[in-house]
């Protein structure tokens, strides 16, 4: 199943939950498979003293998933759809690694997050404090010129379980929560 993790580049819609229990029962009655249910999500988004990136858009994050056990270096950007992470055994250790080098942590934040497979995609119940719930709808790829064809395959799926343009919510959740601050 790791499989649908798989990829340099991400296709992701994100939408306003009103419902996260009729959504996940709407998508178990779907044929959706759960990989991970009520999964804590920390993640820490470091930034360099002296540095900054050479784009707005990029993003060094050091996440940490319990119960799971999976932890991840997670790169993203320059362009909003390129997301690459690797695996590293200890959180900690790679977060004062990091500090070591002269990085410091701009955010820290933890998620709630169920995540269901639905053919080959795969979709998220996201919930937040002081943000609320989110429907992610995604895929990976090595290929960027596949990222449109994916999108409109997106949106239709997220239209089958009643999401639209309106409930769309294009910022990522560090620019959400730098907003809360």
């Amino acid at each position: 199943m790791s499989e649908h993790f798989q990829g340099k580049f991400e296709a992701e819609l994100k939408y306003h939950l009103e419902n996260p229990h009729q959504f996940a029962a709407a998508l178990a009655n779907a044929g959706a498979i759960i990989f991970t249910q009520d999964n804590q999500e920390t993640d820490w988004y470091m930034e360099h003293s002296g540095v900054a990136f050479s784009a707005p858009t990029i993003s060094l994050c050091v996440r940490k998933m319990s119960p799971s056990g999976i932890n991840l270096l997670i790169v993203k950007g320059p362009d909003l759809s390129q997301c690459e992470a690797v695996r590293i055994e200890d959180t900690n250790k790679t977060i004062s690694m990091l500090n070591t080098l002269g990085y410091h942590c701009a955010l820290n934040y933890t998620k709630s997050r169920q995540i269901y497979f639905l053919n080959e995609f795969h979709i998220t119940i996201d919930k937040i404090d002081k943000l609320g719930s989110y429907a992610e709808f995604a895929i990976m790829t090595d290929s960027q010129s596949k990222l449109p064809f994916y999108t409109t395959q997106l949106k239709a799926l997220a239209a089958k379980f009643g999401f639209n343009e309106a409930m769309r919510e294009t910022r990522n959740y560090k620019t959400l929560m730098l907003e809360q601050i």
